[in-house]
C-alpha cells in the first residue's frame, strides 16, 4: 500500500519486484492513472489499473474486503 502523493513513492516502489504483475487503485481512478503511468517509465512491466477506481467498484455491486 503505496501512497502516490506520498513523500517516498519512488523509494518504495524501486523496493518492489519490476517483473512481476502491480495493481494500482485509488478512490476515482485519476491518482492510479497517473501512478500507473509513472511505474511505467520506471521499468514496470504489468500494470493492472482498477478502472474507476474503488467506487466504481463498489457501486457496481463487488465486495471489498479488509483484512
Amino acid at each position: 500500500n503505496i501512497d502516490f502523493h506520498g513523500d517516498n513513492f519512488d523509494l518504495e516502489i524501486e523496493k518492489l519486484d519490476k517483473t512481476k504483475p502491480v495493481v494500482v487503485y485509488c478512490r476515482s481512478g485519476k491518482r492510479s492513472a497517473s501512478c500507473a503511468t509513472k511505474m511505467l517509465e520506471k521499468g514496470f512491466v504489468k500494470i493492472y489499473d482498477l478502472d474507476g477506481g474503488i467506487t466504481k467498484w463498489m457501486s457496481e455491486g463487488y465486495d471489498v474486503i479488509i483484512e
